[in-house]
């Protein structure tokens, strides 16, 4: 693991991610810095062995949390990884402070009602970004899409294709962020050498 851990320390996997997601958006004919990112989160139940682990209790899952920001298209832009037990809108705060460093162009962001309170005054104060709260469903019970936010749901299906990221094996919440980042390259990677 040393030079994972040498690549993790000095940002290059992010890096790397960050130069793929403009690589790939400026081939499918868009500027390669997005303007919009869609934040969801995704709890994740921990392996057996001692790893960092709270309990969601609206999901009843005991391990960590995923917050994760993608472009319209899905590409993963950004993640934070913290145990389960913290709320969304207090792990959004800190997501969306990442992604204000290394996207500084991006200035709506499309989210559930996970992000819902005083993060969305807070985010438009600090980082000049407009937070939209999307809803799911219809009065009349019938299964619809939220709008854009589909996306993010379906990357964090994408994510769970990778074994190594079905279940939590990691023993810190940096090296669990590392790990979607890189399953994140991976997914890019497979994109460019598609087209």
């Amino acid at each position: 693991y040393y030079y994972f851990r040498a690549w993790s320390a000095i940002g290059e996997f992010k890096n790397l991610l960050d130069s793929l997601v403009a690589e790939v958006r400026f081939q499918e004919g868009q500027r390669p810095e997005p303007s919009v990112a869609v934040v969801d989160a995704q709890s994740v139940r921990a392996a057996s062995y001692p790893s960092p682990k709270g309990f969601d209790g609206n999901k009843k899952v005991k391990g960590i949390k995923r917050q994760i920001a993608v472009d319209e298209n899905g590409h993963l832009l950004d993640v934070k990884t913290t145990t389960a037990n913290i709320h969304d809108s207090k792990v959004g705060l800190m997501l969306l402070a990442l992604l204000a460093t290394s996207h500084p162009v991006i200035k709506k962001i499309l989210a559930d009602r996970g992000y819902r309170g005083d993060l969305i005054e807070l985010v438009r104060n600090t980082f000049g970004m407009n937070v939209e709260i999307t809803l799911s469903g219809s009065s009349d019970g019938k299964f619809i899409p939220a709008k854009g936010r589909w996306v993010a749901e379906r990357s964090i299906s994408w994510l769970d294709n990778f074994r190594r990221l079905c279940r939590n094996y990691e023993d810190t919440l940096e090296v669990a962020r590392q790990m979607v980042i890189i399953a994140g390259v991976a997914m890019l990677l497979n994109r460019l050498t598609a087209n």
